[in-house]
């Protein structure tokens, strides 16, 4: 069978390469966000409580979620470097190591998620209302954690060696068949919410299903045979080495998402559902920001391996300015469109469309800023650094954003508001860090060549 066709990285025009490779992969990413747009759209039609409800699930579950992530970037980052190296067999064979390493995380991840879902939503403050429909809602959204890992590590290792539009076709097809199932389990099975996970869960089977087909029977650039299964445990210890910091730096984003949600909870049920809301579109353009991300760290990674890191460079600053400018122009255009999509979320309540509008008109000028901040992070994990890359995020969320939500939220009159502000002030300084490690740091560094220089 013939294989799919795949951008190759380290020749030709730079701009070229990075829309090729970077326009499927932001759709696919735009494609994952839609989930949770979808869900809301039928799930704000049963009301405050259950928007409230989904609200609440999102961090409780993406901090699972974010934790298994490392091993995922970790994979991807190697397969980019060892493949604009020419190392064909080593690329499969770390292919197979990460799908190994993905299902043993997410399955314990899983059960960890099931057994300690209700303690961490009284513990944040949740009201007692909502807890019942918020961890019923977790619990179905856990059964899907295997199949989400297994195709996220797909999907990002099929990026990393060039072949991105596989992943854009699958997750178009995941999220038509999500779309479908939504309004059939939500309203004509009546099972509300829960309908809303149960069609997430079938649609996330559905992707990894088709993705280890194509990566098993010959149709992909990776061609994975049983051998490379055979577990490596030197392999693994680097891959949870260059992992670790991934995991904490998506963790550690995920934590003050919580504490954020939980500082708009203290508002009480509309503070909580305006902050679902918002975080909701804000996610739906970050899932493109984070796929621009994406695309930099694999055209940075497989220059890298390929010994030009001139060229690798070159797509860091390219791509930091193409997301400013891009972004930008969305942000802006999205303020006055602002009061429709919320009305669309909650269309009976005007109260909690004004909040909610709010956030918008306060985060969407500066999506911009975002874009450059996730950019570079993302040249700094494709160059295998890191630890850097957590290091900025670190900073960036616990150091500027979730002290000004706190200072302006219950020091001052701002009130929620001062949670939206809090956006604008960790863009601004992650944007400021990024770009003077990026001028003057040492995150340059090639994964082959230190394999080469291990003993073996």
């Amino acid at each position: 069978m013939a294989r799919e066709t795949k951008v190759s990285m380290t020749e030709g025009s730079l701009l070229k390469v990075v829309v090729q490779v970077a326009v499927p992969i932001v759709l696919s990413n735009l494609l994952t966000a839609s989930y949770q747009i979808v869900n809301g759209l039928w799930v704000g039609q049963l009301g405050m409580q259950a928007i409230a409800a989904v609200a609440a699930s999102g961090p409780m579950f993406y901090v699972l979620v974010s934790l298994g992530s490392g091993l995922a970037t970790a994979g991807s980052v190697l397969i980019a470097q060892y493949e604009g190296a020419r190392r064909g067999e080593g690329v499969d064979h770390i292919a197979a190591q990460t799908l190994l390493m993905v299902a043993g995380v997410g399955a314990g991840f899983a059960l960890a998620g099931w057994l300690l879902s209700r303690p961490l939503l009284h513990a944040i403050g949740v009201e007692p209302g909502l807890e019942g429909l918020t961890a019923h809602y977790l619990a179905i959204s856990y059964l899907g954690m295997v199949p989400l890992f297994g195709f996220m590590a797909i999907q990002g290792m099929l990026q990393a060696v060039g072949e991105v539009r596989f992943a854009f076709r699958v997750m178009l097809a995941s999220v038509l068949v999500n779309a479908a199932l939504d309004p059939v389990f939500i309203f004509l099975l009546h099972w509300g919410v829960a309908g809303a996970a149960i069609a997430t869960v079938t649609a996330q089977v559905l992707a990894l299903a088709l993705g280890l087909q194509h990566i098993l029977t010959g149709r992909s650039a990776l061609h994975l045979k049983p051998a490379h299964f055979r577990p490596d445990l030197g392999h693994m210890k680097r891959a949870f080495a260059i992992g670790m910091p991934a995991s904490i730096e998506q963790a550690t984003r995920t934590f003050g998402s919580l504490a954020l949600m939980s500082t708009a909870a203290q508002f009480g049920a509309q503070g909580l559902a305006a902050f679902g809301m918002g975080t909701r579109l804000m996610n739906f353009f970050f899932g493109p920001i984070l796929g621009l991300s994406v695309a930099t760290a694999a055209v940075v990674g497989q220059n890298i391996g390929a010994g030009r890191m001139d060229r690798a460079e070159a797509a860091g600053r390219l791509c930091a300015w193409l997301g400013f400018g891009v972004l930008t122009a969305i942000g802006l255009a999205l303020v006055p469109a602002a009061p429709f999509i919320m009305g669309a979320m909650s269309p009976n309540d005007p109260g909690l469309i004004r909040s909610a509008t709010g956030f918008v008109y306060v985060f969407a000028p500066f999506l911009g800023l975002m874009a450059v901040s996730q950019t570079l992070l993302g040249v700094f994990r494709g160059a295998g650094s890191t630890r850097q890359s957590m290091t900025i995020s670190i900073v960036m969320q616990w150091g500027f954003q979730l002290p000004t939500a706190w200072g302006l939220a219950f020091l001052t009159s701002a009130g929620v508001t001062g949670v939206w502000w809090s956006y604008v002030a960790a863009n601004v300084a992650a944007s400021v860090i990024a770009i003077l490690w990026f001028t003057r740091g040492p995150w340059r560094r090639s994964l082959v060549a230190e394999a080469a220089a291990q003993p073996a």
